[in-house]
């Protein structure tokens, strides 16, 4: 019978506790405690939280405890807004699938797809006919080493709703099998869709400017 609440969240049980919380674990390094005031049945603790990214971020939690064990949880993270935290939540998502890219890893790549995701990227067709993981393995196979993946300026907008955008620019880099060397600014945006779990993409969208002159040939040498 435990709960937990927070400014975003409103007794939930143990199950959708860990099912909505946990997965945001593997952005954070190291907690470290501050004061723990205990009176009766509750304990009050604040701590200090780093994340994988080297930013910091500082709660407070009351534990109510009964019969040795946590019966609920109230979590405090300032004055956030159920908005603030979704785009927190989507920022932290783009930017781990973009890092997966760089690593070429296709497993952690798709784990933040949504089913039946539909993708218009750079190559053709008009829209991708392949799918996801094939795509990406025949992708990453042209390339030798990692890549580089950088988004630049990157924005995110939430209505508070379980529907997001995110879009930004592209550098990527890197170098052919062939020894090409590739260095291209491309646009991006991202449509996502938040689950019980996460918020995973359900819609990609490149595209680069085309010259509007006779050739109409692709844009591919504009940079920030």
């Amino acid at each position: 019978d435990f709960t937990f609440s927070s400014p975003v969240d409103e007794n939930i049980s143990r199950t959708t506790y860990f099912d909505r919380c946990w997965p945001n674990s593997e952005h954070t390094a190291r907690f470290e405690l501050e004061p723990i005031f205990i009176d009766g049945d509750q304990a009050i603790v604040r701590y200090q939280g780093t994340s994988t990214d080297g930013s910091r971020f500082r709660n407070v939690e009351v534990f109510t405890i009964a019969g040795g064990k946590v019966k609920h949880v109230q979590v405090y993270f300032g004055t956030d807004t159920a908005e603030t935290v979704d785009q927190q939540e989507v920022e932290a998502t783009v930017q781990a699938w973009a890092r997966a890219i760089e690593r070429k890893d296709v497993a952690a790549v798709t784990s933040h797809f949504a089913e039946n995701s539909v993708s218009f990227l750079l190559a053709p067709p008009l829209v991708a006919d392949e799918a996801l993981e094939k795509n990406l393995r025949d992708w990453f196979a042209t390339f030798e080493g990692p890549l580089g993946h950088e988004i630049a300026q990157l924005r995110v907008t939430t209505g508070g709703g379980s529907c997001a955008i995110a879009h930004g620019l592209i550098h990527l880099t890197g170098t052919k099998t062939d020894g090409t060397a590739t260095h291209i600014w491309y646009r991006l945006t991202l449509g996502l869709t938040k689950t019980v779990r996460a918020w995973k993409i359900f819609h990609t969208h490149e595209s680069v400017p085309f010259h509007m002159d006779g050739p109409q040939r692709a844009a591919t040498d504009l940079s920030l």
